[in-house]
């Protein structure tokens, strides 16, 4: 058998932490759980959990780290597909707003409020999200200007962030159950709207 590598040996404590941390985080959210509750779900010491996080604020940031990945790994390969980009741009709040739906502790991390965050926490996770999803929509939309599908006027990284804010208000909006419209009709929309504007 070959031998394992150091890396895969360091990385295994970390794993373990990370996946113990987010079951108790879903279960009892970020305020009621302790880091004697996340060693005993990994079956390790404080000094493990200590040796990879520098505290459990930094442990709960990379939880979310991890579940959004998991949707930037789906919504990626939404962006990659042979669709023109305005109709991919709609494919990927459709993807956004299903994901979200689903994972409760990415949505409240978004959001700002709810049992399983608070305060501070919630901003540095919710930035993460941003940053990373922004950086998305801000490469298929490059991806546009090349195929003179996009206007070469915009800047991709104004645009993305414009775009993302407009379409995180209509998810958050049905998230929240404050929209009259259906979750589909208000994002065609904003899919008409949107590419009307930035079509070349």
């Amino acid at each position: 058998m070959a031998p394992t590598s150091t890396a895969t040996l360091d990385s295994e404590p970390r794993r373990r932490l990370i996946a113990a941390a987010e079951a108790r985080f879903r279960r009892f959210g970020y305020r009621r759980t302790t880091v004697e509750d996340i060693t005993a779900e990994a079956e390790t010491g404080k000094g493990s959990l200590y040796l990879h996080f520098d505290s459990k604020q930094d442990v709960y940031l990379a939880v979310v780290s991890e579940s959004l990945e998991r949707f930037v790994r789906r919504a990626s390969e939404v962006l990659e597909g042979h669709d023109s980009v305005p109709l991919r741009l709609a494919a990927l709040v459709e993807a956004t707003a299903h994901h979200y739906g689903e994972d409760e502790l990415l949505r409240a991390s978004l959001l700002g409020h709810g049992e399983l965050v608070e305060g501070r926490v919630a901003e540095l996770a919710a930035e993460i999200q941003r940053d990373r999803i922004r950086s998305l929509l801000a490469m298929v939309l490059l991806e546009g200007q090349e195929a003179e599908t996009i206007r070469g006027d915009l800047d991709a990284e104004t645009t993305a962030s414009v775009l993302f804010e407009m379409g995180w208000a209509i998810v958050r909006a049905e998230l929240e159950g404050h929209s009259d419209l259906p979750l589909e009709l208000a994002l065609r929309t904003l899919n008409d709207v949107v590419g009307r504007g930035v079509l070349a």
